[in-house]
Parts: structure tokens; C-alpha cells; sequence
């Protein structure tokens, strides 16, 4: 049984890796509604209370089944209390009460345990490729605590039910009295304090949603005594244990109208613990994303040349013009621009008594100051070309810094291509 156990454990924790691992090169396609999906954000009903019954198998010293009793089944009550921390973990509060046989041909122990533990759980599915409940029915769990068991035992001759005294076990503890713990050595049928020891359970189950106030529920558990003395014999290789199975209804304790933590859907790209998963496209992704902005600030504006010149002529009372776009305050003049300025000149040159104006905008910022700077600035740049690069006479231009003043396209435009359009230095030929 507990190589079972054991297997199962390594099984599962495998199957977790597999399923993470794909989740990786997955995409997330389910359909959630809102109130399915988990968020810190939002609040779930986090507490529960289950009750439960079923079978206590002793497993000790005296045991002669191997897995389930051929006689003298025993059943137990049980009562626990669920705090959700989040929709993979939970912690719970476990009560139990019992009695218990166990047995062989010559001798069996008999007696009661009350078992309380707290307990850690983790919701398998919640590790799964797409975290969340299966078919949003289903929950696995597993889970691992600490806890206390309070009995008392007594051993009988299978023959004839007598209570064992140490005389007839051991002729060495003659005055031990009978073989009981939690009653009276002298008197094994009168009660006295119970004995407590510690256990370690380890459980799993599966879990069934019903409606947004009731699950139901089946759990397993194999609960190591950390001693050797739940049946009073310590002739075993083994600490003593014992296994309990239950069906449990629980109650989720709050608003109607809110889920339950537990059947939550977390979102994809997060580990258990709600931290961002480190994809490993995620630098490529970055990569891709930085080349396309850049694009993005390089690419050519086109522009219907009806609607620029219907702005050129509303404007400036002209439409022979060119426009140079800035992505930011310090862009140099790309080889396109040069082109399209080196067309002005040769115009210049051809028409001696033609003029410029140099009209230059900045998209809105909080300082219009800085803005009428900016564009300032740019026409400088514009001018210095026709100057410096090309040797036209500067007194043939005219300069008109406009900062934020009849921007074409509206600031509420987030689009970074279209803000370029305010961005921009308009060049207006003039001839007498």
C-alpha cells in the first residue's frame, strides 16, 4: 500500500512537470466567464465546511489482512474546516472519531481514536496546462499535515474476547497488570486519561462541484503514528498506522453570487504561486516587438495628396509645399527628406525671385514653451540644409516656429504613426 502511494506521488509530480513544460508552447483558447477567471483583484468565497464518513482500517502490529479487513469493518464521523489561500492551495482543519479492530488468529486490538490535524492541500489540476478545475466539475487534491491522535486500546485473546494480561504476554512484566492503554491496568474496562501521539497523514481525493453552495467530495489517507503503541504491541518492524476513507458533503460558506476560490480558473503564463511564468519566447517576442516599432518610426507616411493639399491651401494660400516628419526632437534629416528639400532648391534656383517659408509644429505637451522650442529648432535644421548643404541665400527664407498650433490630427490618437503627422516641418514655396 504505501509503495502505492509512494508511485503515485512520483507519478503525479512527473505528469505536473509534462503538463507545465507544454504549457509553455500552449495557447491558452479557453472560454471563461468573468466570474470564473481569478484575480487578486476580485474577491471569491474563500471557507468551507465538510462532513464526512467512512472506513478506519487499522494497520498494526497484530494486523492480519493485507489491504482490507476480512470482518469486524469499522466506520468513523468526520468534521473539517477549509481556508482557501488561493485556487492551488488551501489549509484545512480535520476531525475524527472512531473505533477500531484489528487482528489474527490468537490475539486483536480493539479500542477508539479521536484524530485531529491540520493539513496543507494543493488542487492537482491547478498544475495542469491550463490551470483551473477539470471540465469546470472537477478537482484532485492532495494533501499533507500534521496531527494528533488521542486513543485507547486494549488487547484480546481472539478466542474468547478476554482482555490479555501481561502475565499470560510476558511472564517477565507479571505485575504490568492487563495489556490496555487508556484504561485501568488492574480494571480493563474501566476508562482513565486516553494517550495522545503524534501522526503524519497523507491524503488525496477528488472533488465534485455541485452547485455554488455544496461540493462533494471522496478522500484517502494514510495516517503514520510516529510511534509504536496504537495496538499496545511492540513486537513490529513498522510504526503503527491506520487508513481513512470518507464521503463528505461541504458547504462553501459565503455569498451566493460569488465563486468559490477553489473553482477558480487561473490565468495562463502564471506558476502555482501567482508569479509570472519566464516564457522561453519571451525574449524573441521583445526582440520582434522592438524591430517593429522601429519600423513602425522609419516607415513613409502616405498621405491622399487631395487632402494635403486642401490643408496646404486652407493654411498657407499655397499648395506647392513639402512636409518633413520628425519621430523626435533630435531626428536627422533622412536621404528621402534631402530629396524632397533638393526639389524646393532646384526651384529656387530656377525662380530667383521666389521666397520660403519655413513652418514648423510639435504635438501638444504640458509646456508650450518647450513645444514652440522644439519646433523652433526645426526649422533651423530645415533651413540649415538650404543654406549650408545646398548654398541658397538665407534671407530667401522666413521662419515660423508654430509649436502646438493647427495640429492636423488629434492628440486623443494614440497611434504613434499618425502623431508623427504633428510632428512635421512644412515647407511653403512663394513666388511674386
Amino acid at each position: 500500500m504505501e509503495r502505492l502511494i509512494y508511485i503515485s506521488i512520483i507519478l503525479g509530480m512527473l505528469f505536473g512537470k509534462a503538463t507545465v513544460t507544454q504549457a509553455q508552447f500552449s495557447t491558452d483558447d479557453r472560454q471563461l466567464e468573468e466570474h470564473m477567471r481569478y484575480s487578486r483583484d476580485k474577491s471569491f468565497n474563500t471557507w468551507s465546511i465538510a462532513f464526512g464518513y467512512g472506513p478506519l482500517i487499522m494497520q498494526n502490529d497484530l494486523t492480519s489482512y493485507a489491504v482490507f479487513p476480512d470482518k469486524h469493518w469499522k466506520f468513523a464521523p468526520m468534521l473539517k474546516v477549509s481556508k482557501q489561500l488561493h485556487p492551488a492551495w488551501a489549509i484545512d482543519l480535520q476531525l475524527f472519531n472512531g473505533d477500531f479492530r484489528s487482528g489474527n488468529e490468537e490475539f486483536y486490538s480493539a479500542g477508539n481514536l479521536t484524530d485531529y490535524s491540520i493539513n496543507a492541500i494543493t488542487y492537482i489540476n491547478q498544475w495542469f496546462a491550463y490551470p483551473g478545475p477539470m471540465r469546470d466539475r472537477w478537482n484532485l487534491f492532495m494533501k499533507l499535515g500534521v496531527g494528533v491522535t488521542s486513543y485507547r486500546t486494549r488487547v484480546h485473546y481472539t478466542a474468547n474476547d478476554n482482555v490479555v494480561h501481561y502475565r499470560d504476554w510476558a511472564s517477565e512484566n507479571a505485575d504490568g497488570g492487563y495489556l490496555v492503554l487508556g484504561y485501568d491496568k488492574d480494571d480493563p474496562y474501566k476508562k482513565t486519561n486516553r494517550v495522545n501521539e503524534l501522526v503524519v497523514p497523507l491524503s488525496a481525493g477528488v472533488q465534485y462541484r455541485i452547485n455554488r453552495s455544496f461540493d462533494i467530495g471522496l478522500e484517502t489517507s494514510i495516517r503514520w503514528s510516529l510511534e509504536d503503541k496504537l495496538d499496545n504491541v511492540l513486537t513490529g518492524a513498522d510504526n503503527d498506522k491506520y487508513w481513512y476513507t470518507n464521503i463528505h458533503l461541504a458547504y462553501k460558506i459565503g455569498k451566493k453570487d460569488k465563486r468559490h476560490s477553489r473553482w477558480t480558473h487561473r490565468g495562463y503564463g502564471f506558476n502555482v504561486f501567482d508569479k509570472p511564468r519566464k516564457d522561453p519566447l519571451a525574449d524573441e517576442v521583445a526582440l520582434l516587438e522592438e524591430e517593429l516599432r522601429q519600423l513602425e518610426s522609419e516607415r513613409i507616411l502616405t498621405v491622399d495628396s487631395i487632402t494635403i493639399k486642401h490643408h496646404a491651401q486652407r493654411i498657407y494660400g499655397s499648395i506647392n509645399m513639402v512636409s518633413v516628419y520628425f519621430d523626435s526632437p533630435h531626428k536627422q534629416l533622412t536621404t528621402k527628406d534631402q530629396v524632397e528639400l533638393a526639389t524646393i532648391g532646384l526651384y529656387m534656383a530656377k525662380n530667383p525671385n521666389s521666397t520660403v517659408d519655413i513652418y514648423a509644429y510639435n504635438n501638444s505637451k504640458d509646456n508650450k514653451a518647450e513645444n514652440l522650442e522644439i519646433s523652433a529648432q526645426r526649422c533651423q535644421q530645415v533651413l540649415s540644409f538650404f543654406v549650408d548643404d545646398l548654398g541658397i541665400n538665407e534671407e530667401r527664407f522666413n521662419l515660423h516656429p508654430k509649436g502646438d498650433d493647427d495640429e492636423l490630427m488629434p492628440e486623443q490618437s494614440k497611434n504613434s504613426v499618425l502623431q508623427m503627422i504633428n510632428r512635421r516641418a512644412d515647407i511653403v514655396v512663394s513666388t511674386p
